[in-house]
């Protein structure tokens, strides 16, 4: 069983979760924390404990951080590094993280794969699927 936790600066990791859960419906296995502005490490470490311990059950952890290098995905690798059921994994993204909570069993490789395959110029992404009869 897998367990979804996203983390971020500010509030969106909050709004990827409630908006994934207006599409999925309420799920137990998603679970959402936030750097503050006024949050030092100590603080933001005990959200990310207080979250993990709401999340024992799970045979498999993937957080999801916002920003390579930025202060939530470090907070995450220093405290899951030794953990090998807990994955880490940044750049989080709207298509990414709705493609993994539907996809039973995806690797990381292949939630990096959603999330690159969620990105598109939409305008050359129109034109390159427009046919000839609706132009």
């Amino acid at each position: 069983m897998r367990g979804y936790l996203l983390i971020s600066h500010g509030a969106f990791a909050d709004a990827l979760k409630e908006s994934l859960q207006m599409i999925t419906g309420e799920r137990e296995d998603l679970f959402s924390v936030g750097l503050a502005h006024d949050d030092g490490p100590e603080s933001f470490s005990a959200k990310l404990d207080t979250q993990l311990g709401k999340m024992k059950a799970y045979d498999e952890i993937f957080v999801f951080t916002d920003l390579l290098g930025g202060s939530p995905g470090n907070a995450a690798v220093t405290k899951f590094i030794a953990n090998d059921k807990v994955n880490v994994i940044s750049g989080m993204n709207f298509p990414m993280l709705l493609s993994t909570v539907l996809t039973e069993g995806c690797t990381i490789e292949e939630i990096a794969s959603y999330g690159r395959d969620g990105i598109h110029d939409v305008k050359a992404y129109i034109k390159a699927n427009m046919s000839d009869d609706d132009e």
